[in-house]
């Protein structure tokens, strides 16, 4: 991790400056430095953020101040989870800075060190949520539009796993713009010069052609090969035989390097590190649908909860920030112009010794026990006999201690069919870990589904069609509707236009016309209702018209998938149901039942769809006693009625012996 230093000289910019305070300095590349600063304001209103500015001996190079204002500027028109945030730009004493979102974690190679260290691997599932919020952050990136609609056909040209981070709380977080090619930057660089880190370069970006997104597929396949393997897709002795090895060198596949790789995985991964780019994916949402079906298909938790965890372990985290004058922190990596290489050179293949590929939660198997051997009988010598020896005959036993033992056997016999008959639906403890394990599946649907909407009605409102049309009519709203792709609701969703007219939300569009209507929502509010064909995640977006600030409100209904979680249970429950988002229950399997004695299981709090009195509740399918067959009551009469027949007739044997004498 990267050490702050209190102790460096802070004289490139004061440490006291409008609403800024200095705390520390944190690293210094070849363009830029970087320090940790706290950001003041009314009411006692404070915020960590990290603050980045040119070099004091580079300040007068006009190209690279243009370098460094072009990532400001380019960065701070993305706006998504999964990117790290540029809050403002400004100039204090000549110098130019721009403030960032600080991420309090790690990138997501010191995760991959620490773990290599430690002779471990990223569990599969994490390894894969990480890969698909990576390449949701440069899907939008790709696709980002200027405010006239026109491409800015942004390429980041670094992606690496330095310029992935990753927070305690579990968000992934794309970082350093600072080589970015895109379509509004003032400053260019030359032709013929490589731009990005050598290990992670397309075999295009390599012979310096013209790129495409396909480049930062391809660079993101690297990230996705080290992320599963723990090992170098590419490397060499020296910087020009490793370009030499992404052109020509075919890629050696995942499964020949760590034993029981996934087939389905591998396809995904060389497909990414095709050399032909027009073999490649052609976008990094391709490769993000694949993933994402893949994870789904192998039943794999895509949850920040597990990321967080993970973290957890790895990594102790620190909440004051104020007093501490030395913390290991996550910052994003400085753009050196050059490659990195420290980056290239370090090797991290991981010791497989223990085998085997590691699902989440399912550590690796061990191999079988030693199998204990007993020692062989010893032979007993015998003396042998001088003469045979007679014994004397046992005596006789009498019939009398049969019927005891007769009675006894029955007696417990009607015992064991009394207590088969009254046990009671109990669940095994292979049902509770499946009702347990289903929870995280549950919380993982519900947060897929919340996510893709939000995202889905912030996407939409910023569409300069619907910021013009949202001032004027039904009419008008449906014929742009009708004729734009992207109003156009996938499977199962709805999404429904309103229009602000004074006090009021007035309904101007529904897709499909055929839906049921939605309820108005707030701006960027959401929540969870039950529908007849399933659970829906509800998200609301402001839509600004070019007249009033907020002149209209975008929601999205988007049905929530609990197969995986339908899945898992079968078998293991008769009904399963969540209770305490909707004022009714939501089945996930079966139906909701009073009778048993179901298993309560709290969900997650979530802030974003209200989980504060929500719960899994199960109720679990019996063990093999529980079902009493319809022969076990005669049985047992009858067991009690042999018992008391063979003591009556012990009895009467008994008296009529005492009387014989």
């Amino acid at each position: 991790m990267v050490e702050m230093d209190s102790g460096q000289s802070l004289s490139r910019l004061p440490e006291q400056f409008g609403k800024y305070s200095l705390l520390g300095h944190l690293a210094t590349g070849g363009m830029a430095e970087v320090y940790l600063a706290r950001q003041t304001g009314l009411q006692g209103f404070e915020k960590i953020v990290v603050i980045k500015c040119v070099r004091g001996e580079l300040e007068q190079d006009g190209q690279t101040t243009g370098f460094f204002l072009d990532e400001a500027r380019l960065v701070a028109t993305l706006e998504h989870p999964n990117i790290a945030q540029v809050y403002e730009i400004g100039q204090v004493n000549n110098s130019y800075f721009f403030v960032m979102e600080y991420v309090q974690g790690a990138d997501l190679r010191q995760m991959m060190e620490l773990l290599n260290k430690r002779k471990e691997r990223v569990p599969i599932a994490e390894a894969i949520f990480i890969a698909i919020q990576v390449c949701a952050a440069l899907h939008y990136a790709h696709e980002k539009t200027d405010v006239d609609g026109v491409s800015l056909n942004i390429i980041h040209r670094d992606v690496s796993p330095s310029n992935v981070l990753i927070s305690h709380d579990g968000a992934v977080k794309l970082c350093d713009f600072g080589i970015a090619k895109a379509q509004n930057r003032t400053t260019e660089t030359q032709g013929g010069v490589l731009k990005g880190k050598y290990s992670y370069m397309s075999p295009e970006q390599c012979r310096c052609e013209e790129l495409d997104r396909r480049s930062d597929v391809f660079a993101m396949g690297i990230v996705l090969y080290e992320l599963t393997t723990l090992k170098r897709a590419f490397n060499s002795s020296s910087d020009f035989e490793l370009l030499q090895a992404i052109v020509n060198t075919p890629t050696q596949k995942p499964s020949e390097r760590v034993p029981d790789y996934p087939a389905e995985l591998e396809r995904i991964v060389m497909r990414a590190l095709e050399k032909d780019r027009d073999k490649r994916y052609q976008s990094t949402q391709e490769l993000q649908l694949d993933l994402e079906t893949f994870a789904r298909e192998n039943k794999l938790p895509q949850s920040s909860i597990h990321l967080a965890k993970l973290m957890g372990g790895l990594f102790e985290k620190r909440a004051d920030m104020r007093t501490r004058t030395s913390t290991p922190i996550a910052i994003p990596r400085l753009a050196e112009g050059t490659d990195d290489h420290t980056e290239n050179d370090v090797d991290i293949e991981v010791a497989t010794s223990a085998g085997g590929w590691r699902k989440h939660g399912t550590p690796t198997a061990p191999g079988p026990l030693p199998i204990a051997r007993g020692s062989k009988e010893q032979a007993i010598a015998y003396p042998e006999a001088a003469e045979p020896v007679r014994l004397p005959a046992p005596p006789k036993r009498s019939a009398r201690g049969l019927w005891l033992v007769g009675a006894l056997v029955c007696g417990l016999g009607g015992a064991g069919a009394m207590f088969a008959g009254s046990v009671k639906d109990k669940p095994t403890d292979e049902h509770k870990i499946a009702i347990d394990a289903s929870v995280d599946k549950v919380v993982s649907a519900f947060e897929n589904t919340a996510r893709s909407a939000q995202l889905k009605a912030t996407g939409i409102v910023t569409s300069p069609v619907l910021r013009a049309a949202i001032e004027t009519d039904a009419t008008t709203m449906k014929d742009i509707v009708a004729n734009e792709y992207m109003f156009t609701p996938a499977k199962g969703e709805v999404i429904e236009i309103f229009q602000i007219r004074g006090s009021e939300l007035v309904s101007l569009v529904r897709l499909p016309a055929t839906a049921p209507a939605l309820r108005p929502l707030k701006a960027g509010e959401m929540s969870v209702e039950l529908t007849p064909q399933g659970p829906v995640v509800v998200a609301g977006a402001p839509i600004a018209g070019t007249k009033a600030k907020t002149a209209g409100v975008l929601v999205v209904s988007a049905p929530v998938d609990l197969s995986a979680s339908r899945r898992s249970l079968d078998g293991h429950v008769k009904a399963a149901w969540i209770e305490g988002l909707d004022k009714n229950p939501i089945a996930v399997t079966g139906t909701p039942v009073t009778d048993g004695q179901p298993l309560t299981i709290p969900l997650p709090v979530n802030s974003d769809w209200n989980t504060k009195d929500a719960s899994l509740r199960a109720v679990p399918l019996a063990t093999a006693l529980a079902a009493t067959p319809a022969w076990m009551a005669p049985a047992q009469y009858s067991a009690f009625g042999a018992a008391g027949l063979f003591v009556l007739i012990f009895l009467v044997s008994f008296l009529r012996r005492n009387n014989a004498s």
